[in-house]
C-alpha cells in the first residue's frame, strides 16, 4: 500500500510541476516505459481536473445564492441599482 501512495505523490508532483527538472526527466522516463504510470497519470490528471471544476461550480453556485440573498434585501438592491444608473 505505501508504494502506491508514494505513487500517487509523485504522479501529483508531477502533474503539480513540483519537481525539479531532473526529478521530471526521470518520472517522464518511467511514463515511456511504464504504459500502466502512463495511464495512472492520465487519469490523475482527469481527476484534478475534475476536482477544479467542481470547485469553481460550487463557489458560482455560492455567488449566485449570496446575489439572490443580496438583491431580496430592498433596501441593498436599491442602493446597488443607484450606483449604476
Amino acid at each position: 500500500m505505501r508504494k502506491q501512495l508514494c505513487e500517487i505523490r509523485d504522479i501529483e508532483q508531477y502533474l503539480e510541476q513540483q519537481q525539479d527538472t531532473v526529478d521530471q526527466r526521470v518520472f517522464e522516463a518511467g511514463m515511456l516505459t511504464s504504459p500502466e504510470l502512463a495511464q495512472k497519470v492520465s487519469y490523475q490528471q482527469k481527476i484534478i481536473q475534475l476536482v477544479r471544476w467542481l470547485a469553481r461550480r460550487n463557489k458560482r453556485q455560492q455567488l449566485d445564492n449570496l446575489y439572490h440573498q443580496l438583491m431580496t434585501d430592498e433596501t441593498y438592491r436599491q442602493k446597488i441599482t443607484s450606483i449604476f444608473q
